[in-house]
C-alpha cells in the first residue's frame, strides 16, 4: 500500500479548509507547478502576517503536528514560509509561553538553520525524557561534530580541540541513557566509545609524534577501519 506524502495529507486534511491559500499551495506543489505554488505561498504569507498572534500560532501548531509524522517535511518547510510565518511565531511563542516545549522542539528539529542544539537542549530541559526525538537528535548533533573533528585523522589532520571533543563525548554520555529505543541507544553508545578511544589514542600519539598516526595505530593493531585497510595492504 502506497503511503501518502505530507502534501497529500495536508490537502485531504479537514483543517486545511481554514487555510485555503495554503491548501492551494500544496495542490500546485503536488502537481509539480513550482512557480505557481510559490506565488500562492507568497500571498498566503502576506495574509498571515496581518493576522493576530493566536491565529498564526494555530496555523503553526496545526502544520507541525503533521510535519512531526513525516520524513518528507522539506517539501513544506520552504524559506518564504519559515522566514515570513514560522520563525516569528515560534520566537513570540517562546516569550509568551516559555514553558511550552513545542517551539523549542520544532526549531531544534526542523527550522534551526544549522543552529539547532540550543533549542534541543532547552526542549530537553523543559520536556525531559518524554522528548525522545529531541534526545536522539542531541546525540546525533554531537556525533556529527565529532565525525567532522576526526574525518581527516588518518592524514594526521585533527580539526578540533581535545577539550571541545571531550565535552561533546561527555554530553552524549549524559543524555544517551534516556534513549528508550534499545537499538538506537546501543548504536549511540558504540559511537561514543569509538570517539573516546580515538581521542585517547590521538592524544597519546601526539605526545611523541607529529606524523604517521595511521602507521602508529596499525603497529598497535588498533581496530579502526581505515587502519585495517592500511595494515593489510602493506
Amino acid at each position: 500500500m502506497q503511503t501518502k506524502t505530507i502534501l497529500q495529507t495536508i490537502i485531504e486534511d479537514e483543517g486545511s479548509r481554514v487555510y485555503p491559500l495554503f491548501k492551494q499551495y500544496c495542490v500546485k506543489k503536488e502537481q509539480g507547478l513550482r512557480k505557481d505554488a510559490l506565488k500562492v505561498l507568497q500571498t498566503f504569507v502576506e495574509e498571515m502576517k496581518g493576522n493576530e498572534f493566536a491565529a498564526r500560532r494555530s496555523f503553526v501548531a496545526w502544520l507541525f503536528e503533521k510535519i512531526e509524522r513525516f520524513e518528507d517535511c522539506h517539501h513544506l518547510l520552504v524559506y518564504p514560509l519559515i522566514i515570513g510565518v514560522i520563525h516569528p511565531v515560534l520566537q513570540e511563542w517562546e516569550s509568551v509561553d516559555p514553558m511550552d516545549v513545542r517551539p523549542y522542539r520544532w526549531q531544534g528539529l526542523f527550522v534551526h538553520q544549522g543552529e539547532g542544539l540550543p533549542y534541543l537542549l532547552k526542549a530537553l530541559e523543559i520536556g525531559g525524557s518524554k522528548e525522545q526525538r529531541v534526545i536522539v537528535q542531541i546525540c546525533e548533533t554531537y556525533l556529527s561534530a565529532l565525525w567532522y573533528s576526526f574525518h581527516h585523522i588518518h592524514e594526521d589532520l585533527y580539526l578540533s580541540t581535545y577539550e571541545k571533543d571531550q565535552e561533546r563525548i561527555q554530553s552524549i554520555e549524559d543524555v544517551m541513557m534516556l534513549i528508550e529505543n534499545k537499538r538506537i541507544r546501543i548504536n549511540v553508545e558504540k559511537q561514543a566509545v569509538y570517539y573516546h578511544q580515538l581521542l585517547t589514542d590521538w592524544k597519546e600519539f601526539q605526545q611523541t609524534e607529529t606524523r604517521g598516526f595511521m602507521k602508529w595505530c596499525a603497529e598497535r593493531k588498533k581496530p579502526y577501519e581505515w587502519v585495517e585497510a592500511f595494515y593489510y595492504h602493506q
